[in-house]
C-alpha cells in the first residue's frame, strides 16, 4: 500500500508532467498557422486552460510560462525585433495574463471541489458511524441487565421497552399499558415520583427502594427491592412534550444475601463473644489482632492490654511472662504447643487440630500447669495471612482421665478377680455335677445289681424301675456337666436322651414300638427339669410295660412346646390300650408312679390332665419361671426342629388290628 506522502508526490509529478506535454502540443499546434495573424497566441490559450484545469496553480502556471517563451521565439521572429511591434508584446502579455488568471481561477476551482469531495465523505463517514451508534446503543439497551423503559403521556404509558424491563414480570403484557396498569401495588409509590420528575424536569434516583410487585400474571405481589432512576427527555415527544426514560436494577437477591449475610454475621459475632474457648486472631506479624470475651477473662486483662501481644503472652503463660522479650525466648518456648502451631500455620497454611499441651499459666494471679487443646486455621485477609488460634482448657478433663483410667485399672483388677473366682466356682459346680453324676451312676449300678440278685419278679421291677429313675436324674447332671451353662440344660436334648435310654432299655422286641418326638429348643432350670425329667420317666415307662400288651405293635409320641404366653406343655400318647378314666387323677391309688407323678406336679405349680384319644394322652401343663433362672430360649432365626425319633424304626400298626385298651389290663396302673 502507497503511503500518502507517495500518493502526493506521483500527483505532483503527473501534473506537472501532463503541463509540460500540454505546452510541446500547443507549440506542435500552432505550426501550420501564419505568424502574421493572433491566431498563434490563441493556439496556445486552450492548452493553458487545459493545463489549469488539470494541474492547478503550478501547472497552470508552468504551461503559461513555457507557451509565452514558445510565442515569443516562434511568433514573432528574434528577439531583437520585438521592440520594433508592440503589438506583439500586447499578445505575449494577453496570452500571459490568460494563463495565469486562468490558473489561479481552476486552482481554486479544484480546491474547492477538493473541500466539497472531503465533506461529502465526511457525512457519509459521520452518518455510518451515526448508524453505528445507533445499533451499538440498540444492542447495549437490549442486552443490558438494566431494566429500560420510555413512559410518555400524563398516564405514563409504557412506549417503548427492553427484554430486562419485561423480564420483570414475564408474561405480562406491558407496551401500550400504562404504569398503574402493569404495576397496580407499585402504583401508589411510583406514580407521585414521575409526576414530580416530568413536572420539573429533575432526575429522580433512588438505591434499594422496596416496593410490593408481582411476578407475573395471576401471581401474588411480593415485596422486591430496586435501584431505579428516572431520567426527564425534552425533545423526544410531540410540542416539546417531556417523555421520562425509567431505568430500574432489581435487587432482591442481593438485598436478601445482604439480610443473610448480615445475620450470618450477627450469628458469628455472637458466637465469638460467648464461645467458652479461648479465640485469638494472630496477624502475618506474630501479634494478637483480635480477641473473644472469654479470652480475656481466661487471661484476667482487659481487651487493650492483650491486642498487639504475642499469643503466649495474651494467655498469660509464665515461661513468656518470665523473660524482658517476652514470647519465643524463654528456654521452653521452642516445645510450646501454641507459638509451634501458630508458626507452622502462619508459615505454610497447615491446619492443626486438638494439639494437647501443658503450659505454666498465671490464673488469679496463681501460677498453675494447666492442659490446653489447641487447634489453628489459616484465613487470608486482602492478600495477608492470619492464624484463628482455638484454645481451650481441658485441665479438669485430663485430671478425670487420670482418675477414670485409674479406676478402669482398679476395676479390671476386679473383674480379674471375678473372672477368677467364677472360674473356681464354675470349676466347683463342674466337679459337683460330675460327682453327682457318678454317684448316681453307682447307686444305679447297686439297684442294678440288686434287681439281678432278686428272687421275685416284682422285686426286680421295682428295683429296676427305681433304677431308671436314678438314671434319669443322673443324665440331668450329666448334661449339666458338658454344657456350657451349668444351672440350666436344654430339655429338648435331655428328652432325646432320655427316651433313647428307656427304648434300649424298655423294647423287647426292636422294631415293635416306635417313638417320635416333637420338641422345641426350651432352657430349663434344674430345679424344674428334674421333676419334669421324673414325670416324663414315669409316663414313658408305663406306656412302654402296659400300653401294648401281648406283643402289639404300637406308637409312642413325646411332645415338649410353648402352649400359652407363659405356660409351657410337656405331653405324652400312645394308641395302645388306654387308661382307665379317672385313675390317674384318683387319691386312693395304690401306684407308686402316679403318686410320684402328682407329687412332682405339685412342685411344678403345674397340672395333669388325661385328654381323650384313640389310646391315651397325658398333658403336663406349668408356669414358666420368669423370676428364677428359668427361661425360655429359643434360637433367633432358627427353624423349629423336627420330632427326631429314635434309632428303632417306626412300624405302622395295621388299622384291621387296634391295639387294646388299657382298660383290659388294671395292672396297667397298679404296677407302675
Amino acid at each position: 500500500m502507497i503511503p500518502e506522502s507517495g500518493r502526493r508526490q506521483m500527483d505532483a509529478v503527473l501534473r506537472y508532467g501532463a503541463a509540460l506535454l500540454l505546452a510541446l502540443s500547443a507549440q506542435l499546434a500552432r505550426l501550420p498557422l501564419a505568424s502574421s495573424t493572433s491566431i498563434p497566441y490563441i493556439a496556445y490559450v486552450p492548452f493553458i486552460l487545459l493545463s489549469g484545469a488539470l494541474g492547478g496553480l503550478g501547472p497552470g502556471l508552468l504551461a503559461t510560462g513555457l507557451c509565452s517563451i514558445e510565442s515569443l521565439y516562434f511568433a514573432i521572429g528574434p528577439v531583437r525585433n520585438v521592440a520594433a511591434d508592440p503589438v506583439q508584446w500586447l499578445g505575449i502579455g494577453t496570452l500571459a495574463l490568460t494563463g495565469v488568471v486562468s490558473s489561479v481561477l481552476f486552482d481554486r476551482l479544484i480546491r474547492a471541489r477538493r473541500v466539497a469531495v472531503a465533506a461529502a465523505e465526511t457525512r457519509i463517514q459521520l452518518a455510518r458511524e451515526v448508524e453505528t451508534r445507533e445499533r451499538m446503543l440498540e444492542c447495549m439497551i437490549q442486552n443490558s441487565p438494566a431494566a429500560m423503559a420510555l413512559l410518555r403521556g400524563p398516564d405514563f404509558i409504557v412506549e417503548m421497552l427492553n427484554p430486562a424491563y419485561q423480564a420483570l414480570a414475564p408474561g405480562e403484557p406491558m407496551a401500550g399499558r400504562t404504569v398503574a396498569e402493569v404495576w397496580p401495588e407499585a402504583a401508589p409509590i411510583v406514580m407521585p415520583l414521575l409526576n414530580v420528575v416530568r413536572d420539573a424536569e429533575t432526575a429522580y434516583h433512588a438505591h434499594e427502594c422496596a416496593l410490593s410487585m408481582h411476578r407475573g400474571p395471576g401471581l401474588a405481589p411480593e415485596k422486591r427491592y430496586f435501584d431505579f432512576s428516572y431520567v426527564p427527555l425534552r425533545g423526544f415527544g410531540a410540542a416539546g412534550e417531556v417523555v421520562v426514560l425509567a431505568v430500574a436494577i432489581e435487587v432482591t437477591n442481593y438485598k436478601s444475601s445482604e439480610e443473610s449475610l448480615r445475620a450470618a454475621y450477627s450469628e458469628l459475632a455472637a458466637i465469638h463473644a460467648n464461645a467458652p474457648v479461648v479465640l485469638l486472631v494472630v496477624d502475618d506479624q506474630f501479634r494478637v489482632e483480635k480477641v473473644n470475651d472469654f479470652a480475656t477473662r481466661f487471661a484476667g486483662r482487659e481487651m487493650p492490654d492483650i491486642l498487639g501481644l504475642r499469643p503466649a503472652d495474651a494467655i498469660g503463660c509464665l515461661n513468656a511472662l518470665s523473660i524482658p522479650q517476652g514470647c519465643g525466648h524463654g528456654p521452653n518456648c521452642s516445645q510450646c504447643p501454641v507459638r509451634t502451631a501458630v508458626l507452622g500455620t502462619l508459615r505454610d497454611g497447615t491446619r492443626h487440630h486438638s494439639v494437647e499441651g501443658w503450659l505454666p499459666l498465671s490464673i488469679g494471679g496463681r501460677p498453675q500447669e494447666r492442659c490446653l487443646l489447641v487447634s489453628t486455621a489459616a484465613m487470608e485477609f486482602n492478600g495477608a495471612r492470619k492464624v484463628l488460634v482455638c484454645a481451650q482448657d481441658i485441665t479438669e478433663l485430663k485430671e478425670t482421665q487420670l482418675e477414670l483410667q485409674r479406676r478402669e485399672e482398679a476395676l479390671r483388677e476386679t473383674v480379674r478377680k471375678l473372672e477368677s473366682a467364677l472360674a473356681e466356682k464354675t470349676a466347683l459346680l463342674q466337679e459337683v455335677h460330675h460327682r453327682v453324676k457318678n454317684n448316681l451312676a453307682v447307686i444305679s449300678s447297686l439297684l442294678g445289681m440288686k434287681a439281678d440278685a432278686a428272687g421275685s419278679s416284682d422285686a426286680r421291677m421295682v428295683l429296676e424301675e427305681s433304677q431308671q429313675r436314678v438314671h434319669s436324674m443322673a443324665l440331668i447332671h450329666e448334661l449339666l456337666y458338658g454344657n456350657e451353662h451349668l444351672d440350666r440344660i436344654d430339655f429338648a436334648e435331655y428328652v432325646r436322651q432320655l427316651v433313647e435310654g428307656l427304648y434300649t432299655s424298655l423294647a423287647g422286641e426292636p422294631g415293635r414300638i416306635s417313638i417320635e418326638m416333637d420338641l422345641d429348643p426350651i432352657e430349663l432350670s434344674i430345679e424344674r427339669a428334674v421333676p419334669c425329667a421324673l414325670i416324663l420317666n414315669e409316663l414313658l415307662s408305663n406306656a412302654h410295660k402296659y400300653a401294648f400288651p401281648d406283643g402289639r405293635n404300637g406308637k409312642i409320641l413325646v411332645r415338649f412346646r410353648e402352649s400359652g404366653p407363659g405356660s409351657l406343655e410337656l405331653a405324652v400318647e400312645d394308641n395302645g390300650i388306654g387308661l382307665p378314666a379317672g385313675r390317674l387323677g384318683a387319691r386312693n391309688t395304690k401306684s407308686l408312679g402316679l403318686r410320684i407323678v402328682g407329687i412332682l406336679t405339685q412342685q411344678l405349680d403345674g397340672s395333669i390332665e388325661q385328654e381323650a384319644c384313640q389310646g391315651t394322652r397325658i398333658v403336663l401343663r406349668f408356669p414358666v419361671e420368669r423370676r428364677g433362672a428359668d427361661a425360655l430360649v429359643r434360637a433367633q432365626g432358627a427353624p423349629r426342629p423336627p420330632g427326631r425319633p429314635s434309632s428303632a424304626p417306626v412300624p405302622t400298626p395295621s388299622p384291621e388290628s387296634p391295639g387294646p385298651s388299657w382298660e383290659a389290663v388294671p395292672q396297667h396302673s397298679s404296677k407302675g
